[in-house]
């Protein structure tokens, strides 16, 4: 049921919006009632940890709009401090937490990108930008074997420190890049790799050493990403 507040609000874009004088502002003022229509999509995260709820959050985001509301439920007692940090690394917007029972209701705004706060966060993000799309044009030049499939995480940060992790171990078999605009528009960084078995072997391991690792992608005849399906 509708507040009183909540009812003059609707009653107040309706007038706005049925004048014929307000032109433009109209119907900027009618986009944002079909937004405040739009119901919140909702994703269950219940008996799930990290880094698998937060897996779960960004493959959902992904399939939403800029602006768009996510309400995620989560029993994880570590989820509020883990959701903060991945809004931050991620550019989304935290809106709200609410208890209920023995779970947590978070209201998440997907949000237009990583925004650094500081100049050295922008200048390390933009050169890691430079850096990876540097090694995407060397790809296309040089003739190595395709890369074909790509590991994706649910943050920048997330991928980085697991790049640290493989480095310190001298994993080499993989590549990192920028993420296909055509898997997402925001910023990201993928480990690329030219044949699947060796996707799915790291996968698993950062998988299994508690990264947030997303999905297994390639590259399908029509030059579209798909997620692999595997055990």
């Amino acid at each position: 049921m509708l507040k009183t507040s909540d009812t003059f609000n609707v009653h107040l874009i309706n007038l706005l919006t049925n004048k014929r004088s307000c032109g433009n502002y109209g119907r900027k003022v009618a986009r944002v009632r079909n937004h405040m229509e739009k119901k919140a999509t909702m994703i269950d995260t219940s008996g799930y940890s990290c880094p698998i709820n937060l897996a779960m959050v960004s493959r959902k985001l992904k399939s939403l709009e800029i602006g768009d509301t996510l309400e995620v439920i989560s029993d994880e007692p570590e989820f509020k401090k883990q959701i903060k940090t991945w809004s931050y690394e991620t550019g989304n917007q935290l809106i709200d937490f609410k208890q209920q029972d023995d779970s947590c209701i978070t209201r998440l705004r997907k949000g237009s990108g990583f925004r650094a706060d500081t100049l050295i966060e922008n200048i390390k993000f933009v050169t890691l930008g430079i850096k990876l799309h540097f090694i995407k044009t060397l790809l296309q030049i040089i003739p190595l074997k395709k890369i074909q499939y790509l590991v994706t995480f649910v943050s920048v940060a997330e991928g980085l420190r697991a790049q640290g992790w493989l480095q310190e171990r001298e994993i080499k078999n993989y590549i990192p890049l920028p993420i296909p605009n055509n898997i997402t528009k925001h910023c990201g960084l993928v480990f690329g790799f030219k044949n699947k078995s060796d996707a799915i072997k790291i996968f698993k391991l950062l998988d299994e050493s508690k990264f947030a690792v997303e999905d297994i992608y390639f590259e399908d005849k029509d030059k579209s990403y798909k997620i692999l399906n595997f055990t």
